[in-house]
């Protein structure tokens, strides 16, 4: 079974808050949407606004996959210049992405094997 399937509003939030406990600094703002399908409703969509990239990135699992997550970032229309701080916080920023992923990831494959 898909772990798409098995995730739900409701336990995307859990995941979130219990990822956002754990104390990672970022000034990223990362929070969880409903998203409509044709055939399912209360599923949740992760998004995180990178606050130095000036962009969303959605957050899914991978079709078919064994538990494993993508980030979707949205296509800019403007250019960005950053300093050497901003470059160095957008890092912090991505790290921390990388870090929910693999939170996500992990939360699933946990999921899969329990059902």
């Amino acid at each position: 079974m898909p772990v798409r399937d098995l995730l739900d509003l409701q336990l995307l939030e859990q995941w979130v808050d219990e990822f956002r406990n754990l104390g990672y600094l970022t000034g990223s703002d990362i929070r969880v949407l409903e998203q409509q399908d044709d055939t399912l409703t209360h599923r949740g969509l992760i998004v995180v606004d990178l606050s130095e990239a000036a962009t969303i990135t959605y957050l899914q699992p991978i079709s078919e996959s064994d538990g494993r997550w993508k980030a979707t970032m949205e296509a800019r229309d403007t250019t960005i210049e950053l300093t050497a701080v901003e470059i160095v916080n957008l890092g912090n920023e991505l790290n921390i992405l990388g870090a929910l992923v693999t939170f996500l990831e992990v939360k699933s494959r946990q999921l899969l094997h329990s059902s």
